[in-house]
């Protein structure tokens, strides 16, 4: 992402964040109830998997998302030093596809045919 896109998604974020804000601030209960739930378009659910290869200084995991019918959305490598957040490592198209194919032959089965995880 480029140093634009980043500055327009942070002010998007923040009028976003500030018109949230401005509706929590609604004294009246029903009111502010009412501006709520009409506020977003949709909600959907994603659950995240964190398949951890190492752990110390440095860490290295794979998360895995699925959406609610458990599809395949992405699969990361993630990165951690010690006392530092989790960082997402770029790849390239092979190392994806790399990445996804260890992840189906790690869990021995499809994703889409999972019921609980």
């Amino acid at each position: 992402m480029d140093n634009k896109t980043k500055k327009e998604g942070q002010e998007y974020s923040n009028n976003v964040i500030d018109s949230m804000k401005d509706i929590l601030n609604i004294k009246d209960d029903e009111e502010r109830q009412e501006q709520i739930f009409n506020y977003g378009l949709s909600i959907s659910k994603e659950t995240i998997i964190n398949y951890l290869i190492g752990w110390g200084g440095p860490a290295y995991r794979i998360q895995i998302v699925l959406d609610e019918d458990n599809k395949l959305i992405s699969v990361s490598p993630q990165y951690q030093d010690w006392g530092t957040q989790w960082v997402t490592m770029e790849t390239n198209e092979d190392q994806n596809k790399t990445l996804e194919e260890f992840i189906y032959n790690s869990f021995g089965y499809d994703f889409e045919t999972l019921d609980y995880i």
